[in-house]
């Protein structure tokens, strides 16, 4: 696959000063990827062809490192990224420092930001903080993921005994710029205990340290800032740093606090969301006090003072992510921003991003592919005579091109003369009634081509029908293709008239209306380009095409349907979970011998019965199903780890409260008892059935009980994002992750890399978690309904 990365295909840009923590950071991520880096001190410094030979630009963003105003700041950043917009590069962005709050300058943060995003098709936040108060700024990025700081491993050879005069400070790491909490240690500092800031003041803020100074004399304390400390002197300045404290209590990202883990120290931090997500990444990495509280600073610095040893890290502790890890997740990240693009899966075979089916318009594969046409045919030899002859006409090469004719039980084999020289087999199967789905399904086991194209034998094919139908699954295997079919009337031709209208010697039938429905779904969906869930019901087994591969990796058509209809769009919508491309080719047009079955007089209103019957359980369409009841293949797949009857329960209430159509499966070797106790079908024990998630829209995967407040709209947010990823578990489309599979070896990558190309991708904060008290709870209420605040 070989997406962008180490050859000079992604480009950073870093603006800012060396030694400025976002600058750091993104000079490392930079560097662990093997990527080019742009570095300028201010952004008029930055050179003009800055982003030349890139497929994908990277600028890490914090509305300071541009500018003193945040208008400015942003207006900065577009003039440096509108010259790789305008010439097609795909644009990415890590934020920093996101605004939070509602005050007057936050509310005018937001908006810059806002701006700022307006055309990234990737956005990177480090920590599940920030990815909520991402929520508040628009975007319409592709990718977005949460990325921890790294923490760069440097302890000290052996943990040092703090000498009398390191227990005497307190030591704060980072810039010197006004909200970052000095004020409140100062307050908070007890007797004895002085302040120092390791740290250089930041620009426009040269004054402060001086303000600082006096207060901490007023308190009876003294400050000392130590300006910028390089490097090669750093891990000497943490490791003899009395009291380690990080006080900024807005902060959602901190590389500070990522440096003094980094180093073996444990810095006390204020109790806040971001600070409680460290703690739980890696516990025993930083110890919290509550902000709020009065005194509680203090406190935490006088236990610090009486245990030193409490302010390292414990022996052992795993600390990270690491670089390594760090530049695997940008790489995922950047392989959901490309620019869309065809990929090569073998020799003149690609796939496609999204639905993107127009993305292979201009490629070509050599020779035209080997086509097989499989008719299925019962007892209408006039018909089948009329099609054969529109075959023999077709431009695609006799030498590229069989036809087979599948009989459903005629009672006398068809004459197959019209076909001229075409190659064409027969193969027949007993009348049982109709079986056009066995029928095509024999059909394709006797044909030979590696694309297989499926025709009425009343539909007659235009002479360049083979080629364009054929075309895009000779291109891609993950194709299915479904051309125009149109009505007329037929009565009275033959097949002589039939060659002489397509060589132009005769006019065509009296055309009929085609059906409303089906022209309003081609054109709400751009000829599918813009397919979803629901566009399976637009593909037509009368004049479709797919390659052989795809038909085999689905297994043909369900031969559950033995009323006229509905097995094609069974076919199409399991190849749509399985991840195949929706294409609607216009110009690929059969006639049909006949009105459409909608318009046609005299029709049994009820003949279509067993047709809904059979869909409504096989195809699992919540908006044509409805909600709430649950048939053996649901449309949401909820997976969970055992976790105890009470944890079963909780999780399966709060699956089932928004009436999704789901199931929930139990995994583990003693979910069997516990799931047979509850007695509720719409919970299984043991491995997802294949067939099961071969048909589910969405598979959510968790790593524990969770209060699941809308699944539906988890699942429409996968949908719409091509998956979301939380620490909860993954809530994943199953077209992804079957398209992902399916070419992960042929790309020679990673199945997750490979998904976030071909889908982008989400992480998102995680759904609540059930704690045990939440667990009792929910025991305590399981006889009553779930109830949304």
């Amino acid at each position: 696959m070989n997406p962008p990365g180490g050859d000079g295909s992604i480009v950073h840009l870093v603006v800012g000063p060396d030694q400025h923590g976002v600058v750091r950071h993104a000079r490392q991520v930079a560097e662990a990827g093997g990527d080019r880096l742009v570095r300028a001190e201010t952004p008029a410094l930055v050179p003009a062809d800055w982003w030349a030979g890139a497929a994908i630009v990277h600028v890490p963003y914090t509305d300071r490192l541009f500018a003193d105003r945040c208008e400015v700041s942003a207006a900065q950043f577009a003039a440096l990224t509108a010259p790789p917009l305008a010439a097609g590069v795909a644009m990415s962005v890590t934020l920093h420092d996101l605004p939070a709050g509602d005050s007057d300058l936050e509310q005018r943060r937001r908006a810059a930001y806002q701006r700022v995003v307006r055309d990234a098709r990737g956005i990177v936040v480090n920590s599940n903080r920030e990815l909520e108060l991402l929520d508040a700024i628009a975007h319409q990025a592709r990718s977005v993921r949460m990325i921890p700081l790294p923490v760069l491993a440097r302890p000290p050879a052996a943990q040092p005994p703090p000498t009398s005069a390191a227990a005497t400070d307190v030591v704060v790491l980072g810039f010197v710029f006004p909200d970052r909490g000095y004020e409140e240690v100062i307050s908070e500092l007890p007797p004895g205990i002085d302040l120092v800031a390791l740290g250089r003041p930041a620009a426009g803020h040269e004054d402060l340290p001086a303000q600082l100074a006096r207060r901490a004399e007023a308190a009876g304390h003294r400050l000392r800032v130590t300006g910028f400390v390089p490097d090669p002197e750093l891990a000497a300045a943490l490791h003899s740093a009395g009291i380690p404290v990080a006080p900024n209590r807005r902060v959602a990202g901190s590389a500070s606090i990522a440096t003094w883990i980094g180093h073996g120290r444990r810095p006390l931090v204020p109790d806040s969301a971001y600070t409680r997500e460290l703690a739980a990444r890696a516990p025993g990495t930083v110890t919290s006090y509550a902000a709020d509280i009065p005194g509680a600073l203090r406190a935490a610095i006088e236990h610090a003072r009486d245990d030193p040893g409490s302010t390292w890290v414990p022996a052992g502790t795993l600390l990270g992510p690491g670089l390594a890890e760090t530049a695997s997740a940008y790489r995922r990240h950047f392989a959901g921003c490309r620019p869309p693009a065809p990929i090569t899966v073998g020799p003149g075979r690609w796939t496609v991003p999204d639905n993107r089916w127009d993305l292979l318009a201009d490629l070509r594969a050599g020779e035209p592919p080997s086509v097989s046409v499989v008719i299925p045919h019962f007892e209408a030899q006039r018909q089948l005579d009329l099609v054969l002859s529109g075959l023999a006409a077709q431009a695609h090469p006799a030498t590229r091109l069989e036809v087979v004719v599948a009989d459903d039980g005629s009672r006398t084999p068809p004459d197959l003369a019209a076909a001229g020289g075409l190659p064409i087999r027969l193969v027949r199967q007993p009348d049982r009634g109709f079986r056009a789905a066995a029928a095509r399904n024999l059909g394709a086991s006797a044909a030979s081509g590696d694309v297989l194209l499926f025709l009425d034998g009343d539909t007659v094919p235009e002479p360049t029908y083979v080629d364009r139908l054929a075309r895009l699954p000779g291109l891609s295997p993950d194709l299915l293709a479904v051309g125009r079919r149109r009505h007329a009337d037929f009565s009275g031709w033959d097949p002589d008239r039939v060659t002489r209208w397509f060589a132009g010697g005769e006019p065509g039938p009296d055309e009929l209306a085609e059906p409303e429905w089906l022209r309003d779904g081609y054109a709400g969906t751009r000829d599918l380009l813009d397919a979803d869930e629901r566009s399976y019901r637009f593909v037509i087994s009368a004049v479709c095409a797919l390659h052989r591969e795809l038909f085999a990796e689905l297994g043909g058509f369900s031969e559950e349907f033995t009323e006229y209809g509905g097995e094609d769009w069974e076919l199409a919508h399991r190849a749509w979970i399985a991840g195949a491309v929706l294409a609607h080719q216009t110009a690929a047009v059969a006639w049909h011998d006949g009105p459409d079955w909608a318009l046609r007089a005299g029709r049994d209103p009820t003949a279509k019965n067993a047709e809904t019957l059979t869909l409504t359980r096989l195809l699992p369409d919540p908006v044509a199903r409805g909600g709430g009841q649950w048939l053996p293949f649901p449309a949401v797949v909820v997976v969970l780890p055992d976790p105890g009857p009470v944890g079963i329960l909780a999780t399966a209430r709060w699956a089932f409260a928004g009436d999704t159509d789901c199931g929930v499966w139990v995994t583990g070797p003693d979910a069997e008892p516990t799931v047979a106790l509850l007695g509720d079908p719409r919970i299984r024990a043991g491995a997802v059935p294949a067939e099961v998630r071969a048909r589910a829209q969405v598979v959510v995967d968790l790593a524990g009980p969770a209060r699941l407040d809308d699944l539906s709209g988890l699942a429409a947010a996968a949908l719409r994002h091509g998956g979301l990823t939380s620490p909860a578990g993954t809530v994943q489309p199953g077209r992804v992750r079957a398209r992902a599979e399916r070419w992960s070896a042929a790309t020679g990558s990673d199945a997750d890399e490979l998904a976030a190309w071909l889908f982008g991708g989400h992480d998102v904060p995680a759904p609540g978690l059930l704690g045990e008290v939440d667990l009792a709870h929910e025991l305590k209420h399981a006889g009553q309904p779930v109830r949304r605040s």
